[in-house]
């Protein structure tokens, strides 16, 4: 097989024997019932490529929890044998967990010596899990890390607990960052002239790994040391060598079989110089290492890369964002275009600039503001604004895929997204804390659905629609979605973890603002945004909240800057509410189809690095959504039919929302059903007035409560003769006898009974499943079964709800 080879081919070529692969970690034993050593390989053959086990320094498997299951994983990474090509040229060549954070790896011979607390003069750490185990296969104290950027905890900001540990219980004298040969080489991408490659970056992440771990290691009292592989003496003495068979550690010894011992000698006598590796006391400070990238001259810089051969000399090239060519009359590297200039940008005859300002989360969003042209000069001289770009008009044009800020000679105020797609596909199992933390926030309640063009019913889940939700926010940020409320009294819910997530994921295009902010006049920093987030939202004044239902369905905003020209743009603003006012946070009615609010319960185990794992996750998640297939349809132009809306949160805001009066009638009506267990109750509006509110208020309030909001008939007969646009007959509202019950105290007066009140006027019907749900309704007792079978409250039509009589040619109607 040709996976089989691969693992054979990598092992055998390091020297790993099956014996020297494995080690003792603890598992449990159920004879025993306790924990035992066992032996363990630590690489597997994995269908694509090598499957590496990592485990504590105490011999412990590191488990991460899968997603929708009770049972866990090993944590481990996978090299891959066929390494995945991104669009930008990167390559992955290892398989991370997702979200469930790094880990370092301890070769078996060093488990064993610190289970010994054998003292450890030099302990190197490395990246690379096959180079630190090739090197202790040698005798080094060494570990391995992922990556170069994986030298600490994230959640701790510290190093590695375990590294830690170690290095106090085997009382380390000296510890060592050992990086690769090609920790000063270009991108290998700056071959490519298109590619816009910045020659700075790569060697500053090297640079920068070596000041972290200096930093890290700033309260141990041992030595600190930087090493790497001496790639340019080693090629210069052995020319027929390629670099990148002499890159690494597990590379030069595999490489070079009969100079092992040297090379072994070399690397452990640290503050000797040697042949093979560079080495250097950081232990006060990385500054001499800072003069090995040559960053405080950009020419010397530059020539010494030419002179390595990894750039051509005559052409343009960038270097931490300045665009610079080599002069040859002036020897020096000539600044073409400041890196600054990309800071700023002209629209007609006004000048903006990038300003990076923090939110109320602590998230840096980056803004444009108004810039007088004179400052500039101050700031960056006279010639400087030649480099800036120009442009015609603003344009807002949203795409996530294939942004352009550019179009036509218009700046498109829209943002490019911070992270992309993995290449590999994904499935939930790749994003498990975004799924589980979406789950939290929508809930699995399933919705029980007609679809109004195939009548097909259909059963649709919260998180299917959340789901959804996000993915057109992803790959269609130009449709219109609902006012996305999340509410909940409690704290500790999640509720602006939400919201921070989605600021990570659509970066510049999501706004983080107040209530003031949407209050106010000046909008210009949230109007081009497709999503704007109102934390701790308390919306009274009746003018914004049709404010932001207009722009939720606009498809153009006036952006009002201070002191500047309104300039109308497109409008693709998704509103998003977070709120501890469950119920009065903003007016809603029963007409409003622009709302989705959602009831968030408390966090069960609070997980300080979960916005951490999630940001992680995005690449993942981003192709498990271009993966999936959307549930829903466009049914609507704020694209969920109404009717999947209407959640219990939602409709607790709407009762809320409801003048007192309207309430009032409601309460009074169904503790009638439930006295009475009668399935209609015919009243005046006289009857409403006297006896629910002794008079108070106006008559013609109360009339237009019952008919405008409570939408209750009244009693009316059908004229056949006559037909509506919908061919329905007609209404025709006419008087009548009618009844209804009630309590009377009885001539002693300390009990009640009840009575039946006769009326005769236009009495409004109140049908029991207008008022009472199916989940609410009470067993009706024998009495009042008996009571109502022998009352009829209008013309005999108490025993069918639905009953209206039908109208004569002769009977007149009433006027």
């Amino acid at each position: 097989m040709q996976e089989q080879n691969y693992y054979t081919q990598r092992l055998e070529k390091l020297g790993i024997t099956d014996e020297d692969n494995q080690v003792m970690l603890l598992r449990y034993d159920a004879e025993e019932q306790k924990n035992i050593l066992k032996p363990e390989p630590v690489f597997r053959k994995h269908d694509k490529g090598i499957e590496i086990l990592v485990y504590t320094i105490d011999r412990e498997c590191i488990t991460i929890e899968k997603d929708g299951s009770r049972w866990k994983k090993n944590w481990s990474i996978v090299r891959l044998e066929k390494p995945i090509t991104k669009e930008n040229g990167d390559s992955i060549k290892y398989l991370m967990p997702k979200g469930k954070g790094s880990f370092p790896f301890f070769p078996p011979q060093l488990v064993d010596k610190y289970d010994a607390r054998t003292p450890i003069k030099t302990l190197f750490i490395t990246e690379g899990f096959f180079k630190a185990f090739k090197g202790a296969m040698h005798g080094l104290d060494i570990v391995g890390l992922p990556s170069i950027t994986h030298l600490k905890n994230k959640e701790k900001n510290e190093l590695h607990d375990d590294i830690k540990k170690l290095i106090h219980m085997c009382s380390v004298q000296r510890v060592v960052w050992l990086t690769d040969g090609d920790c000063f080489d270009l991108s290998s991408k700056v071959q490519d002239v298109k590619a816009e490659v910045d020659l700075y970056s790569r060697p500053r992440n090297f640079y920068n790994s070596i000041a972290t771990f200096k930093d890290l290691l700033d309260d141990y009292e041992g030595d600190k040391w930087f090493m790497h592989i001496d790639c340019d003496a080693i090629k210069e003495e052995y020319k027929e060598i390629s670099r990148s068979e002499i890159k690494g550690l597990d590379d030069v010894l595999c490489s070079f079989p009969d100079k092992v011992t040297e090379i072994v000698d070399d690397i452990q006598n640290v503050s000797k110089p040697g042949f093979w590796f560079k080495k250097f006391n950081i232990t006060l400070g990385p500054s001499k290492v800072l003069k090995e990238f040559r960053f405080s001259n950009i020419t010397e810089f530059f020539l010494w890369h030419v002179e390595r051969g990894e750039i051509s000399k005559d052409r343009e090239f960038i270097f931490n964002g300045t665009r610079y060519r080599y002069d040859e009359e002036k020897s020096e590297c000539k600044i073409m275009v400041p890196g600054d200039a990309k800071d700023y940008f002209r629209v007609g005859t006004q000048y903006f600039k990038f300003v990076n300002i923090p939110n109320k989360y602590k998230q840096i969003e980056r803004q444009f503001h108004a810039w007088d042209k004179g400052t500039i000069k101050d700031d960056h001289g006279p010639n400087f604004q030649k480099h800036i770009p120009k442009y015609q008009a603003f344009c807002n044009v949203p795409d996530h895929v294939n942004f352009q800020q550019a179009i036509n000679g218009c700046f498109n105020v829209y943002n490019p997204l911070d992270f992309y797609p993995q290449e590999e596909p994904a499935t939930q199992e790749d994003c498990p804390s975004i799924i589980a933390f979406m789950h939290h926030i929508f809930g699995s309640n399933t919705i029980h659905f007609t679809h109004p063009e195939t009548k097909q019913k259909q059963e649709i889940s919260m998180m299917d629609m959340a789901l959804d939700y996000v993915q057109l926010l992803y790959q269609q940020p130009a449709e219109k979605l609902p006012i996305l409320c999340l509410v909940s009294k409690e704290n500790n819910t999640g509720k602006s973890t939400f919201g921070k997530f989605l600021k990570q994921l659509l970066g510049g295009n999501c706004a983080v603002v107040g209530n003031q902010d949407l209050a106010g006049d000046f909008n210009k920093h949230w109007s081009t945004k497709a999503v704007v987030i109102c934390d701790e939202t308390k919306i009274d004044k009746q003018t914004v909240i049709e404010k932001v239902k207009s722009l939720s369905t606009a498809d153009k905003i006036m952006m009002n800057s201070k002191g500047k020209d309104h300039v109308e743009i497109d409008c693709f603003i998704k509103f998003i509410f977070i709120t501890n006012n469950e119920e009065s946070f903003m007016f809603m009615h029963e007409e409003d189809i622009r709302y989705w609010v959602i009831k968030v319960p408390t966090i069960k185990r609070e997980n300080p690095g979960l916005l951490d794992n999630m940001i992680e996750e995005i690449p993942a998640f981003l192709s498990f959504l271009n993966q999936r297939k959307l549930i829903t349809d466009r049914l609507n132009r704020m694209w969920f039919h109404p009717s999947l809306l209407k959640t219990d949160a939602l409709k607790k805001v709407i009762a809320y929302s409801q003048p007192q009066v309207q309430k009032e009638i409601v309460a009074n009506i169904r503790e009638m059903f439930y006295d009475f267990g009668v399935d209609q109750i015919l009243l005046t509006r006289k009857d409403i007035h006297q006896n629910f509110f002794k008079n108070k208020y106006e008559a013609s309030y109360i009339e237009r409560i019952l008919k405008d909001n409570l939408k209750i008939d009244q009693y009316h007969k059908l004229d056949f003769t006559q037909k509506d646009m919908f061919d329905n007959p007609k209404k025709i509202y006419v008087s009548t006898r009618y009844s209804y019950p009630a309590w009377m105290s009885k001539a002693e007066g300390k009990d009640v009974e009840r009575v039946e009140i006769n009326g005769h006027g236009r009495p409004y019907i109140f049908l029991r499943s207008q008022f009472i749900n199916p989940e609410e309704e009470i067993p009706k007792t024998p009495e009042q079964e008996m009571l109502n079978s022998t009352i009829s409250s209008v013309d005999g039509a108490y025993k069918d709800p639905h009953y209206i009589a039908p109208i004569s040619s002769s009977e007149i109607p009433f006027n």
